[in-house]
């Protein structure tokens, strides 16, 4: 198990920085219910993540003489790493200019009026419906599958793979919980930050993260 979680350290770190979350639980922070709102968030991104290493893990196992060497998980590693790969390089091509102002789109500037239903809605669809996201959930579940771990070791690892994954969120939140008029000024100034270096910020985790699936997959042939 211990392998295993230090080979899901990359795709989970890749999770923990990504900067579209981070972002809306900055604007959760100027809601009404600024509080149980971004708790909402976090319980429901929590889920997802773990749920979807998890399906993948179990489902991996379909897949014929699946073991950490098998041809059908390289080649899924080695798609996965290029897709991602791809995408960076089409996020940079399409980062805003340096100089040009970067307006936040409507649907974000909304959340700022989030309820806590609302809000954990918004966690479920952010986790579940996004591309990237799931790209790093499969390969964080081929990883747990080429383990070959029982059921419950298996279901532990996707629940500590999610908790690392979130940490990032979780480190923020409870700041804001604790001293609330002490980080928000810098929470705010962070908030215009990664708005502005969005696409630039999703790139590179997005080719680190390609590169290392590529790799391991090169690696297994």
């Amino acid at each position: 198990m211990t392998q295993v979680l230090g080979d899901l350290i990359p795709y989970a770190v890749a999770v923990a920085t990504s900067p579209l979350p981070l972002i809306v639980v900055l604007l959760l922070f100027r809601s009404p219910h600024a509080r149980a709102a971004s708790v909402a968030f976090l319980v429901s991104r929590f889920l997802v993540v773990a749920v979807v290493a998890g399906v993948v893990a179990f489902a991996a196992e379909f897949l014929p003489e699946f073991d950490d060497s098998s041809l059908p998980l390289a080649v899924l590693r080695i798609l996965v790493g290029l897709a991602l790969m791809v995408w960076a390089v089409v996020k940079v091509l399409k980062r805003p200019k340096r100089g040009d102002d970067v307006d936040m789109p409507g649907w974000m500037a909304s959340i700022e009026n989030s309820t806590i239903p609302s809000a954990a809605r918004l966690g479920l669809l952010l986790s579940a419906a996004n591309v990237k996201e799931l790209a790093f959930g499969f390969g964080a579940g081929l990883t747990i599958a080429s383990a070959d771990l029982a059921v419950g070791p298996t279901i532990l690892i996707a629940v500590l793979y999610a908790l690392v994954a979130c940490l990032a969120l979780l480190v923020v939140i409870v700041a804001f919980l604790v001293a609330e008029q002490r980080v928000r000024g810098p929470l705010d100034s962070a908030r215009g930050w990664l708005v502005r270096n969005n696409s630039v910020l999703i790139a590179g985790v997005l080719l680190i993260i390609g590169a290392i699936l590529v790799g391991e997959g090169v690696s297994s042939l």
